[in-house]
């Protein structure tokens, strides 16, 4: 088995909150600094999203405007977990396509 330095390894059935493969955010970060750019939409991948087939998972700066990420945070399908408590996670959900206008 192949181990990456950056990730620490935990024993067998020990679960961990998400941190977006902080690693590969900060290598490519430091990459651009030291090239006096900024990191480009698809630059970084979280290990999740590279290794979904069908793009269900996707990764990306919110702050960058004109990234696919943003555009995709401000479609009427997207929402936030716990919404109506008031919590504002770095993640959206968007809900099922669903063909209304035979619904009836």
């Amino acid at each position: 088995m192949v181990l990456n330095p950056d990730v620490v390894v935990r024993d067998r059935g020990v679960m961990e909150k998400c941190s977006f493969c902080v690693q590969g955010i900060q290598a490519a970060k430091l990459k651009a600094k030291k090239e006096g750019r900024k990191v480009s939409d698809a630059e970084v991948q979280s290990a999740c999203a590279e290794a979904c087939p069908t793009n269900a998972i996707v990764f990306g700066d919110l702050n960058d405007k004109a990234s696919w990420v943003a555009a995709n945070a401000k479609d009427e399908r997207s929402y936030h977990l716990l919404e109506e408590v008031g919590v504002q996670p770095n993640v959206y959900y968007m809900t099922k396509v669903r063909n209304v206008e035979n619904e009836a």
